[in-house]
């Protein structure tokens, strides 16, 4: 079984717009549940998971209050509530909320809309994470076909990372690097060159080429990424850790130990400050907004 790789969430803007067709719901409900949304999302981008799962279930419950029992809104809330739970490892109530999400906007919007490949590709990672390989292609490549229209979406090189994941593990490293290539091509023409898909797809190909036993080519490619991640999601976040741990084990390689000993060290003191924090938020009951 894999790691659940968390990222950036950005659903607040597409919900937004759609929620405002529904303007037969009370304005205040309205109004409460993008708050408790967006301050859901931003806590989710910061690592802090438990705050994030509570205004996740806030704005759940908003959802519901005045509208029927499947909305966009709802589903939209429950996509960002089933990241939350795969950050923590707790897989399977990651898998039942991400699954209620995907059957509720396509029986909301529809199957082929662009909103649908968002969860598509949340599962598709999701089954990576739970080890199940034999699943992950067919997502990521419906999520592709849906995406068909819009190449620059982030989307598509969400769904190129995983697939050169999937044929990297396949042993078809040739494969993986071309749709790794093509993923880095579209942030650079999409101008996304510091975004954190960009870094995404960074550390994608600096382990594929980890994989080739190319450790020294992978080095200024995690070098890259951990920058990129470390300005966008912060120096103490969990995901700028994950990074620091595999910079480290390439230069371990490489028989650099000092530097490599270093970003250990720097990744270990964000895991424990982070531990920390949430387990303090979790003891406490601060007001959600």
């Amino acid at each position: 079984m894999g790691t659940f790789r968390m990222r950036k969430l950005t659903l607040i803007a597409a919900a937004v717009s759609l929620a405002v067709l529904w303007t037969s719901a009370a304005s205040a409900e309205l109004t409460l549940w993008v708050k408790y949304h967006y301050a859901a999302e931003e806590a989710y981008n910061r690592g802090e998971f438990s705050r994030a799962e509570q205004l996740f279930k806030a704005a759940e419950r908003e959802a519901a209050i005045t509208l029927p029992p499947e909305n966009f809104r709802l589903a939209s809330t429950l996509d960002g509530l089933g990241l939350v739970y795969a950050a923590q490892g707790r897989l399977d109530e990651a898998n039942a909320v991400l699954e209620r999400a995907l059957e509720m906007k396509e029986k909301v919007l529809g199957p082929h809309t662009r909103e649908v490949p968002e969860t598509v590709l949340n599962i598709a990672d999701l089954r990576f994470a739970q080890g199940q390989y034999d699943k992950v292609e067919r997502l990521y490549r419906h999520a592709l076909l849906i995406l068909v229209r819009d190449q620059t979406d982030i989307g598509v090189t969400r769904a190129l990372n995983g697939l050169a994941r999937y044929y990297r593990l396949q042993g078809d490293a040739v494969r993986a690097e071309s749709l790794l290539e093509r993923a880095r091509k579209i942030h650079i023409e999409a101008r996304r060159r510091n975004h954190p898909a960009m870094a995404d797809t960074l550390v994608e190909l600096a382990r594929l080429y980890a994989f080739e036993g190319r450790d020294a080519e992978s080095i200024p490619l995690y070098d890259k990424a951990c920058a990129i991640r470390a300005g966008n999601l912060g120096m103490h976040h969990p995901e700028t850790a994950a990074c620091y741990e595999e910079f480290a084990q390439a230069l371990h390689r490489l028989n650099r130990l000092a530097e490599a000993e270093e970003l250990q060290e720097r990744s270990k003191d964000i895991r424990a400050r982070h531990t920390e924090l949430e387990e303090q938020y979790a003891s406490e009951q601060a007001p959600l907004l």
